[in-house]
């Protein structure tokens, strides 16, 4: 598989020597997609009638199309929800067009773009899920939402917790900014899962290389934009119902949505958006799992006054859940552990019910933004300050009264200040921005515990500054970042004696890309960027049992009896990274393809190892040390559709991914394994009254996990500590065996005058297969879930 994946990166990287000289046309078209009240609309289709040329708008909106003659073209730009514009244009120089959208006043068909628009202009590897592919997956959680893009993957716990993965690194190394606040939660842990409601989101953007220095540190793996949709400003009232039920859980979502705008304030609009879900046990495909129930209440609220040249946006958003973790994954010693792995059902399995015991998490985020700009000529700047309130409880299961209290409670306050300035030209475009971040984070008191993580607060600030130029078929990107973080941390160690600790970290990073465009129907884009993250106060103070880890922590500083270590006396450094993307397209008529091969090396690599085992109240537990490495991600991605005829579409995706801890020779655990997807979807746009049919039928085939670490079993780990020589990394079980799945969905939709009905019907694991996946941390005590079947309806009006 090492093979399949070099000889694709290697092709990819040749294709763009193997193109014809530039055409004499050079002349330039260019501007940013808007709406009336002036936000951008990413993912616009922007297209010249008579060339077969068109492009899609980037995440701020922006368009490119090079390589134009001089001539009368007409120009059309489409988005969905929008009226769509026509504007002619005698182009004799190169051009910069701004075109402003505007809403439609009734409901529209689906307007489906198919990835044949792609961002021309744009240096970085961008997917973006949006429209009817986005509809589809809502209802589930945002981690699962995300594993519709390639690329994408999760980290499990149970069926409920997922946590995105983005070429194979995860939590501190992604970034996700929330309506465009960066989202700051407890995302350390690996069962901690992004508290964001999908329903908000009218489109979903991952960048996924080092390029995006823009939005901060911290984004190793890539960064992800969770976009609302604009908010209307016609004296409108309009929305949307959806209710979503699923047969494995016995769950029920419903989530409403309505807008509107004003007569007497032009230019002001308003937004109220709300969530609510509850489920009950999840069950495999032979039993129950029991304690795997939740309940989720979210809700936002939205309102912003625009002007051509001005605008300004408040928001508010509150997120709620209350999730079990699988009863059969308690385990209180190694011996437990083991029985655990051999025992199916799972012990403590129970008859299906909506209650939910311990363990559990119980979370709550509220956010806070306050956003505008002011646009001057071809200036324009911006401002943005978001407040976000993180609480998390954590539940074990333990005696007497101590089971109503909660083992780990922290309470989150984070404050982001961002300014920017950018400036869009003809054949230039330059962004220019202050990023400010103040954090606040406290143990609650009244765990009957020494705090997991220490109370610290955390001051960071950063400038960036980032260069666009166009010259023909040719973009080329730079940008360059500075920034600084300090930590103030205060804690107890092992004796339950205070210590108290300042840290300082900084760092410099950059980016280049280039963006190609072969012809008519290929493109190639490439880019190499840094990016940097200080270690987490967790990984570097983290102190004793860990919900749902089933094993005692210790932080890179607090290395049991030794104390808490002076960091300027040990080797710890900021982990470094150095990706390089590169991302073949090649887009005509009926057929689509998108290569894209990537190596990412990341010096100083924080991860878990495991140490041996350490004596606790509750017997023999595995402890693990927090270490570093050096690791290399090597992957490659491949996407394509080919129109069987004129409504039957035939796609193919696969991920490929082998990661190395380059130091120790040796393999990183819960690295997600290679994965091949193909789907046969037929279409019709009208059948008499109804439309949009689709019916969609995909076959999976996930790899067993090969490079993962050696498995050991307790008397093995017991004998290695017993006779004092050290413990390699291992895993308590040996990565699962490969997997098919199958699944099937359909839908149609009805128009009622303005309104508009979709229905649609899925079933997920249609086989009812047992299998269980390499990254879901319950892999070790069940098997993952059965067939389910989902109905859904969707009212707008």
């Amino acid at each position: 598989m090492t093979n399949s994946i070099r000889i694709l990166i290697f092709l990819t990287a040749l294709l763009p020597f193997q193109a014809k000289a530039q055409q004499p046309c050079d002349l330039v078209l260019s501007g940013t997609i808007a709406s009336k009240q002036g936000e951008p609309l990413p993912g616009a289709a922007v297209f010249i009638s008579g060339l077969e040329k068109g492009v899609a708008t980037d995440a701020d909106g922006h368009y490119h199309m090079a390589g134009l003659c001089a001539g009368k073209y007409t120009v059309t730009i489409k988005f969905l929800g929008y009226r769509d514009q026509q504007q002619s244009l005698n182009l004799k120089a190169s051009q910069v067009l701004q075109i402003e959208m505007e809403e439609e006043d009734e409901v529209l068909e689906e307007v489906v773009i198919e990835d044949k628009f792609k961002t021309e202009n744009e240096t970085q590897s961008i997917s973006v899920l949006s429209g009817k592919t986005l509809d589809e997956a809502k209802g589930r959680s945002f981690g699962e939402v995300l594993r519709e893009m390639p690329g994408v993957n999760s980290i499990q716990t149970g069926p409920t917790i997922f946590k995105p993965v983005i070429h194979g690194v995860h939590s501190q190394r992604i970034l996700i900014l929330n309506n465009g606040i960066r989202h700051e939660g407890q995302q350390w842990g690996a069962e901690h899962a992004p508290e964001i409601d999908p329903f908000i989101a009218s489109n979903i953007v991952v960048i996924k290389d080092a390029g995006a220095i823009k939005y901060g540190t911290d984004a190793l793996g890539g960064v992800i934009l969770v976009n609302p949709a604009p908010l209307p400003v016609d004296a409108t009232l309009g929305g949307e119902w959806n209710m979503i039920a699923n047969s494995n859980g016995r769950s029920g979502t419903a989530s409403g949505m309505l807008q509107g705008g004003s007569k007497k304030w032009e230019g002001f609009g308003w937004r109220v958006q709300g969530t609510g879900k509850k489920g009950g046990d999840f069950h495999a495909p032979d039993y129950v799992l029991s304690n795997t129930g939740f309940n989720e209440l979210n809700y936002s609220a939205a309102a912003g006054y625009h002007k051509k040249k001005n605008g300004i946006e408040a928001f508010y958003s509150h997120f709620k859940s209350n999730l079990g973790i699988l009863r059969g994954s308690v385990v209180e010693s190694v011996q437990d552990l083991e029985n655990a792995l051999e025992r199916e059902p799972p012990q403590n399995t129970q008859d299906f019910t909506y209650q939910i015991n311990n363990p559990r998490q119980e979370v709550s985020h509220d956010l806070f933004k306050l956003n505008g700009e002011h646009v001057e000529g071809k200036n324009t700047y911006r401002f943005q300050y978001g407040l976000q309130i993180n609480k998390r409880k954590e539940f074990d299961v333990r005696r007497g009264n101590l089971n109503d209290i909660p083992s780990i409670n922290l309470k989150l306050y984070t404050h982001t200040l961002d300014l920017e300035w950018l400036r869009v030209g003809t054949r230039t475009e330059r962004s220019v921005g202050l990023n400010g971040m103040l954090q606040d984070n406290n143990n609650i008191y009244g765990t009957q515990r020494i705090p997991f993580i220490p109370n610290f607060t955390s001051t960071s600030a950063g400038a960036f500054i980032v260069e666009k130029f166009h010259a023909g078929a040719w973009t080329i990107d730079a940008g360059w970042r500075y920034d600084f973080k300090h930590y103030d941390v205060s804690g107890y160690d092992y004796k339950n004696a205070p210590y108290h600790s300042q840290l300082n970290f900084h760092s410099m990073t950059g980016t280049l890309g280039v963006n190609r465009r072969i012809g008519k129907y290929m493109q190639f884009v490439t880019s190499v960027g840094s990016a940097w993250r200080p270690p987490h106060v967790a990984e570097l103070y983290s102190f004793g049992r860990h919900q749902s880890a089933g094993a005692v922590e210790y932080g890179l500083l607090l290395g049991g009896n030794e104390g808490v270590l002076d960091i300027n006396k040990t080797d710890y450094k900021n982990e470094n990274a150095l990706k390089w993307v590169a991302t073949w397209h090649y887009d005509r008529d009926k057929i689509s393809v998108e290569a894209s091969g990537y190596y990412n090396y990341i010096f100083n690599y924080i991860y878990l190892r495991p140490s041996g085992i350490t004596q606790t109240f509750t017997g023999p537990t595995p402890y693990f040390n927090y270490r570093q490495t050096d690791a290399s991600f090597l992957g490659a991605d491949l996407s394509a559709f080919y129109w069987l005829y004129r409504s039957l579409k035939l796609t193919a995706r696969a991920s490929l991914l082998r990661a190395t801890d380059e130091v120790n020779h040796d393999y990183l655990v819960f690295i997600p394994s290679n994965r091949y997807e193909v789907g046969l979807r037929y279409e019709k746009a009208q059948y008499k009254s109804w439309k949009n049919f689709y019916a969609d039928l995909r076959l999976k085939y996930v790899a067993k996990q090969n490079r993962a670490p050696q498995y050991m079993s307790v008397e093995q780990i017991q004998a290695l500590e017993d006779a004092g020589q050290p413990i390699p990394n291992f895993d308590f079980m040996p990565a699962p065996d490969g997997y098919f799945l199958c699944g099937f969905s359909t839908g149609i939709s009805h128009a009622f005058g303005s309104s508009r009905m979709d229905l649609k019907v899925g079933v997920d694991n249609m086989l009812n297969t047992s299998y269980r996946e390499y990254t879901n941390r319950m892999k070790y005590y069940a098997d993952d879930l059965g067939r389910n079947f989902t109905v859904g309806v969707k009212y707008i009006f």
